[in-house]
């Protein structure tokens, strides 16, 4: 069976509005493909107006482009075809079942066509002369040969190329471009012999309306069985539409309670087996019947501001275009030209009014005081966009992919080969003890209510909030099923299952190497349950026993990321003192994925974990399968190593894995830390041959431990800093292995580098990063939120607070007393510059009357509270209280007290002593706290600015007269 790519092909002058009508009108014939010449680029390298969702090619390299095409079928694969890309020029590659079909989008400038851009052409249409090509576009080429009444110099050459390559014109005589001067047919459609007898229903629309100088152009490419890809998604339900109370009724609470009892009379694991999944199957069922599933439109959304008022306009301007454009009388058409250009300038003052509008209403969404909605994503999207193609797959024949994926999944998840350890036998389990394992009601409420709702579903489609919604009805069952599945040590084999996620790994260029993906399993949230009860009973033990290294600070209760690099700074600045110091960040090739199952449940005995869990491990990684899924193509694999990416055990059995690392590491002028699969080593020598050596050893008892425990150090990532300027005798090389020396390492996060003095690490590129990524999410920001639109201010302070200045001062505990004055005072304007944005406040508006009004301490009194917060939790600097958060809460508002009294007189003695809780500020109250436009003018003419004594008797008058 035929199917078809409706292709459309559109001069849009370089105007927004244009582009946006454009859009508004191929919503109709859903149009698959658009080709755009003179496309809107506002002066940048970039195509402008067209829906994030959308893919759009054109030209890289910091080129202008002045060609674009835009892909509005998101499931059809296409891909640049960068040889034939240029600023005149488009290239690109869809996909079909056995070939490709070449799509070139041109556009060249009136009376510049050369020599070069016909040798281009030529050299296409050679390279590609056994696949279907279509050229296309605005070419200003007028000649006979398509119908025109005049040839030109243009259309000359492209007549030549025409025959040359025996191209077929697919214009009739319809005109392709109207303006005040007449009309001509310079878009021109030619095709080569492989695609004319596909290209049908060529179709010249005209102009759509006075935006538009030339015609829209349709055609349809016919193909047999063109590939589409498939979206396959774990998130099936449309919860946002969900009938909940149904959802509820539909869960069968007599057939569940039969479950619980049975459950507590069996050890069968086939039964347990059959149990869950007659219980997830009511789930599902009642999923089906009381939540919609999610509809994936294939095209781009449409334009919900474009309304009947504009259609109706568009109707009239484009009427008014056609009486100018059909009348010859020269002072007739004159004035009918100017009417039309009034409400052409009318038409198109309604596209933008009508566009603002929508897009202020979708910023600020008014009824909702949800802080991370719209304008929180906006955000969140332009500075750091993921991608969401596969270039691996999607850039490859459809025949293809089979065998792509199979090789993914096993580039990823090696199979087992070598086997240095001692395989892991159940004899070995040692049941010393019965262990009283009790899973109540209450702990699986508090469990399932402390989940994620956003995390994704695994192969079930059962969502944390279906599970949420029922956690009444099915908590005593599923306590009684986790606590069967403690005692007799066994991982329900549906819950095994992972569906396989791969994305792109930031800043790499080799896209076509499974390597460079991240991988993630999605698992399900049922079994997810089970695992985070396996994961707090192991911590539990680790915490009583206190039996794992504390240099572990992955994953660990009262440990983060801040504890390690606390130690990690504190011990190079205790080496710099009397010694040479170096530290070496130590990167493993696949961790996760690579875990030695056998090491892992060896190292739990050895490490007398309770028999009960070293059972259910045992089973966990019996029989594990990992599934990936693209379009119609299914690849599974039983897994025979690794932890999943994705699972909350992976991170822990990580631990209990590299915990043997950690203790075997003993050396005299050496430290290791690990936050996970993050290892760092601070070595140190009296002189640079005693350091080298150090360096030497460690790397070398680590190489060997890697080697031992079937992992692999990636020496390509691993790296030393030196805190000194002295040479090593020799290179370092670890078998065959050179470990380069770097200017600055980053561990955790923060970037270090050497400072010349010896009771200082140099943060400053750390603070340098810091600063342009704020100045960036600033800048941003901003675009979102104006003066005169854009989220509230309460919404603003909460965006700051939650997603800027956490990122601003990641780390502050660790660089706080390491950077100077200078450094802080940067980051202290970049608050100030977000706080004033917050008030829609006036540039002159000082620090203290921002601060004072948004009531948000500086940065530096953040910085120190965090500091006090940390020293105090993790015993290091106690504070002598018994309320601490009552302390800090003191510490702060002594400094909002002291910024207050720093504000100019007018907007102290306005607010008397401090600023009162139901003060509301935006852009018009904010000028009147402070003082500003209107205001200021008014308080200058009335001689009231910064007049203390009459400002006193305000003051005075507002205070209540309680006399009576």
């Amino acid at each position: 069976m035929d199917e078809h790519i409706r292709i459309a092909q559109q001069n849009t002058r370089k105007s927004l509005m244009a582009t946006k009508e454009l859009l508004s009108e191929i919503e109709k014939s859903k149009v698959d493909i658009i080709l755009t010449q003179e496309p809107n680029t506002q002066n940048t390298n970039q195509i402008l107006g067209y829906p994030l969702q959308a893919k759009v090619y054109h030209v890289g390299n910091n080129i202008k482009p002045k060609t674009g095409i835009i892909i509005t079928n998101k499931t059809l694969y296409t891909k640049l075809i960068e040889n034939y890309t240029h600023s005149w020029m488009t290239s690109i590659q869809v996909q079909l079942e056995n070939t490709q079909l070449i799509i070139s989008n041109i556009y060249i400038e009136p009376n510049t066509i050369t020599d070069s851009h016909i040798e281009t052409l030529r050299n296409l249409l050679r390279d590609y002369d056994n696949y279907p090509l279509v050229l296309s576009g605005d070419f200003n080429a007028r000649h006979i040969l398509w119908h025109d009444r005049i040839v030109n110099k243009q259309g000359e050459y492209i007549c030549e190329l025409i025959n040359d390559f025996d191209l077929q014109i697919h214009n009739d005589n319809s005109p392709t471009c109207m303006t005040e001067n007449g009309v001509s047919i310079i878009d021109l459609t030619l095709t080569n012999s492989r695609a004319t007898p596909y290209l049908k229903h060529w179709n010249s629309k005209g102009p759509l309306s006075s935006i538009f100088d030339h015609s829209l152009i349709e055609f349809e490419f016919s193909s047999k069985n063109i590939p589409h890809k498939i979206t396959h998604s774990t998130r099936k339900f449309d919860e946002k539409k969900a009938d909940w109370m149904k959802f509820q009724k539909l869960i069968d609470t007599k057939t569940i309670d039969n479950f619980t009892k049975q459950i507590e009379n069996t050890e069968n694991t086939h039964k347990i087996d059959n149990i869950i999944h007659r219980f997830t199957k009511i789930i599902q069922n009642a999923a089906y019947h009381s939540i919609p599933i999610i509809k994936r439109s294939t095209y781009l959304r449409r334009s919900d501001w474009w309304d009947d008022e504009l259609k109706c306009m568009q109707i009239v301007v484009r009427n008014k275009r056609n009486i100018f454009s059909h009348e010859k009388h020269p002072e007739v058409r004159q004035h009918y030209y100017k009417e039309f250009q009034h409400f052409r300038n009318k038409y198109v003052r309604m596209i933008r009014r009508k566009k603002f509008l929508k897009w202020k209403e979708f910023l600020e969404e008014i009824h909702s005081q949800d802080t991370w909605g719209n304008t929180f994503k906006m955000i969140k999207y332009k500075t750091n966009p993921k991608s969401n193609t596969l270039p691996i797959l999607e850039d490859f024949p459809t025949r293809k992919h089979p065998e792509i994926i199979r090789n993914i999944v096993e580039t990823i998840f090696p199979s087992k080969t070598s086997r240095l350890s001692p395989r892991f036998t159940s004899d070995r389990i040692k049941d010393t003890t019965q262990h009283n394992i009790t899973i109540t009601k209450d702990y699986i409420e508090s469990l399932i209510q402390n989940t994620n709702s956003k995390k994704a579903p695994g192969i079930d489609h059962i969502t944390y909030s279906m599970l949420k919604q029922i956690q009444k009805i099915i908590s005593k069952f599923l306590a009684k099923l986790i606590e069967k599945c403690l005692r007799i040590g066994y991982f329900p084999k549906q819950w095994k299952k992972g569906i396989l996620a791969i994305f792109p790994k930031p800043n790499k260029s080799d896209l076509y190497n499974p390597k460079n993906y991240r991988p993630i399993s999605l698992l399900s949230c049922l079994g997810k349950l089970l695992e985070k009860t396996i994961q707090f009973h192991i911590q539990n033990y680790f915490r009583e026993t206190k039996i794992l290294n504390s240099n572990q600070h992955g994953f660990v209760p009262e440990k983060s990321t801040i504890t390690a690099l606390f130690e990690i700074k504190n011990k190079i600045l205790e080496n710099k003192i009397n010694s040479l110091t170096s530290i070496i960040a130590i990167d493993f090739t696949g961790a996760f994925d690579n875990a030695d199952w056998d090491i892992i449940l060896n190292n739990m005995t050895n490490l007398n974990i309770p028999s009960y869990l070293v059972r259910i491990i045992t089973s966990y990684f019996q029989n594990r399968q990992i599934i990936m899924k693209h379009n119609q193509n299914r690849y599974s694999k039983t897994l025979t190593q690794g932890c999943p990416q994705g699972s909350p055990l992976s991170p822990l059995l990580w631990n209990i894995i590299i915990n043997n690392l950690l203790d075997s590491f003993n050396f005299n002028n050496a430290s290791i830390y690990a936050y996970a699969d993050d290892v760092t080593v601070v070595c140190c020598g009296k002189n640079i041959k005693e350091l080298y050596n150090t360096i030497l050893t460690s790397l070398k008892h680590i190489n060997t431990w890697s080697i031992n425990n079937n992992l692999t150090i990636n020496f390509n990532k691993t790296n030393i800093l030196n805190f000194h300027k002295k040479s090593f005798p020799s290179p370092i090389t670890i078998n065959a292995n050179t470990v380069e020396i770097v200017p600055q390492i980053k561990i955790l996060g923060l970037t270090f580098s050497n400072h010349h003095l010896k009771h200082k690490i140099n943060f400053t590129h750390h603070i340098n990063n810091t600063i342009n990524k704020t100045i960036n999410i600033k800048n941003v920001l901003s675009n979102f939120c104006k003066n005169t639109f854009g989220i509230n201010t309460k919404k603003r302070q909460n965006l700051y607070k939650g997603l800027i200045r956490p990122m601003m001062i990641y780390g502050s505990e660790i660089w706080s007393d390491q950077i100077n004055r200078k450094q802080f005072d940067k980051l202290e304007s970049l608050q100030h510059s977000i706080l004033r944005n917050s008030l829609m406040a006036f540039r002159t508006v000082s620090k203290a009357c921002v601060n004072s009004l948004t009531k948000i301490e500086t940065l530096k009194t953040n910085i120190e509270i965090r500091k006090i917060k940390f020293l105090h939790k993790n015993r290091i600097e106690t504070i002598d209280t018994s309320n601490l958060q009552q302390h800090l809460k003191e510490i702060k508002k002594l400094e909002l007290d002291r910024i207050f009294l720093e504000t100019n007189v007018n907007f102290r003695l306005f607010f008397i002593d401090n600023i009162p809780k139901f003060i509301h500020t935006d852009f018009y109250t904010t000028q009147f706290f402070t003082g500003h436009g209107p205001f200021n003018e008014y308080l200058d003419r009335m001689k009231i600015a910064n007049n203390p004594s009459v400002l006193a008797i305000i003051a005075q008058s507002k205070i209540p007269n309680t006399s009576s």
